[in-house]
């Protein structure tokens, strides 16, 4: 034998005895775990409920929003009470029930504008009259009902914590008894007003925990119990699959709806979807303003110093440059004055010769003639001339002021 050959079957001894030891040291079972909710189950808190309904041939639609109402005949279950927060919903309703729709109403979800016209009353006490306590269940037994829908099976709880409902008419059949949790409805019972004939009820000891009546072409059926009703994870303890399928009036093809909670989209999306043309525009204008009112770090040009005199350094240099030869500026800036004040008061003064408008401003402020057509013709004058041509040209052009 070859080395390699013997190398082989070294190994598959080895093997084998590997084998023989781990087959005869360990035990392999089969171990249930739960799984947790994937998907829809996650999000919808009824997904059990909805697929109990459809296992039952029922066309099932979730809804979070009741702009519009099921179709006639359909049934809608109302397992919150944020639907009626916006106006006009509850006569909406109120109108599709009449015109054939049926509604489910866990008692705690009817809101006040609602019991206005359902046709039963809660009343928080027991069937005798005396204040509400807690039962003790009756310890019952399963009951087999005859001709009842197809449930799959489910874990029952103990006999301890069943409690017996008695159905007027019974369901399905010959099925009267109808076994519940104890913690699946309340206590309080349900009461028809005056001239309402209930067309089915659950009732125990006489205390009426579930009702159906007629409104209408429609109906309303009326649970003394919380949405949570609608809301268990194992919805087949007990008899609750029957409860539940005989609360929406479970047929093959039938249509269910049911709401959850009012959901709407937020806010700020809402308004950038319906008006992102004013958004942006506002935006826009609130950056300009916070661009034209923000604080800048400088000028874009350096600001030249402010050299300023004060009025004694202007009269002394106004001084030191008349001293120094500024007499026939001064005196030419005064006849320039005077002459835009006669071009403005006397007429045609344009047009008249130098010296006859020596004349017309002679007449016109009553000053001598000669003394102002002097001073008007200057170029020149000594300082003992300067004072009273100039005195004399300000008083002239003064007066046609």
């Amino acid at each position: 034998m070859s080395r390699e050959n013997l190398a082989r079957l070294v190994v598959a001894v080895l093997l084998a005895l590997g084998g023989w030891w781990l087959a005869d040291n360990t035990e392999w079972v089969d171990e249930d775990r739960p799984v947790g909710a994937s998907g829809e189950a996650l999000t919808n808190p009824a997904y059990a409920f909805e697929q109990l309904l459809r296992r039952l041939g029922m066309q099932v639609e979730h809804h979070e929003a009741l702009d519009t109402l099921p179709p006639p005949q359909a049934r809608l279950v109302l397992l919150s009470a944020d639907w009626a927060f916006i106006p006009g919903r509850v006569d909406s309703v109120k109108r599709w029930v009449q015109q054939g729709g049926h509604l489910v109403v866990p008692d705690d979800t009817a809101t006040e504008s609602l019991r206005g016209w359902l046709p039963a009353d809660v009343v928080f006490e027991s069937a005798q009259g005396t204040p509400k306590s807690k039962p003790k269940p009756d310890p019952l037994p399963t009951p087999e009902p005859a001709s009842a829908p197809a449930m799959a099976s489910a874990p029952q709880p103990s006999a301890a914590t069943r409690t017996e409902l008695i159905s007027t008419p019974p369901l399905w059949g010959d099925t009267e008894r109808v076994v519940t949790c104890d913690d699946d409805l309340q206590e309080q019972r349900l009461r028809p007003r005056k001239g309402q004939t209930p067309a089915w009820t659950l009732a125990r000891h006489g205390a009426v925990r579930v009702a159906r009546l007629p409104v209408g072409q429609g109906s309303v059926t009326l649970l003394s119990a919380g949405p949570g009703l609608f809301m268990s994870t194992s919805p087949l303890r007990c008899d609750m699959p029957l409860l539940l399928a005989a609360a929406v009036q479970a047929e093959r093809g039938a249509t269910t709806w049911v709401y959850l909670h009012e959901k709407r989209q937020a806010l700020l999306p809402w308004i950038w979807h319906q008006g992102w043309i004013a958004v942006v525009l506002a935006l826009v204008a609130l950056a300009a303003a916070l661009w034209r009112g923000a604080v800048r770090f400088g000028p874009l040009q350096a600001e030249p110093p402010r050299l300023r005199r004060s009025i004694a350094e202007q009269v002394r240099g106004l001084g030191a440059w008349l001293q120094r030869g500024g007499t026939e500026a001064l005196l030419a800036a005064q006849q320039r004055a005077l002459d835009d004040a006669a071009a403005r008061a006397l007429p045609r003064y344009r047009g008249l010769p130098p010296r006859e408008r020596a004349a017309a401003i002679a007449d016109a402020t009553g000053l001598p003639h000669a003394a102002l057509a002097t001073a008007m013709v200057a170029r020149f004058s000594t300082r003992a001339e300067l004072a009273p041509r100039l005195q004399l040209l300000e008083t002239a052009r003064r007066r046609l002021s």
